[in-house]
């Protein structure tokens, strides 16, 4: 493998890493957003379709709402390079820590719900460098298929109302 492709990998993997960071870290803004995907990206989640980069900033924030912790791992990354156009299968692990109904944080917080996932990943090399176009998943478990049902519903229901 050259050192253009191990160099175009090690982008792609540090876009993925910046991805989960957006998510855990609550960086819905259009500027973070912009360092991560490109202007027409399109997601397909469980909180459903977003294209553009404010549904997505938008779609973001109403799916981490729900949640006090989440902490979001990829795993297996199997990367495809064509030219300035990237394709990533990976397995994803999303550990989702609810909010406390007191109010009150736990010291130690455990996960109401885990998932895991199979998802790809589309980008492509822009003058800023990679970031993605496309990404969609398949949800192959979850801990609690009824808190994943709630929770996917609160999302959708807030969508609605957001016209």
């Amino acid at each position: 493998m050259s050192d253009a492709m191990l160099d175009d990998r090690a982008a792609l993997l540090d876009l993925l890493a910046r991805w989960d960071r957006w998510l855990d870290e609550s960086r819905f803004t259009a500027d973070e957003t912009a360092a991560i995907f490109t202007p027409d990206a399109e997601a397909v989640t469980p909180g459903g379709l977003s294209r553009g980069i404010d549904a997505l900033t938008a779609q973001a924030a109403r799916g981490r709402s729900n949640w006090a912790v989440t902490q979001h791992l990829h795993t297996n990354p199997a990367v495809e390079l064509d030219g300035d156009r990237a394709a990533v299968d990976l397995n994803r692990l999303i550990f989702l820590v609810a909010h406390d109904p007191a109010g009150t944080p736990a010291t130690v917080p455990a996960p109401a719900l885990t998932l895991g996932e199979r998802c790809r990943v589309e980008a492509t090399r822009t003058a800023d460098g990679w970031r993605i176009t496309r990404l969609g998943g398949t949800l192959l478990w979850a801990s609690d298929p009824e808190v994943l049902a709630r929770a996917t519903a609160r999302g959708r229901a807030a969508a609605a109302q957001a016209g």
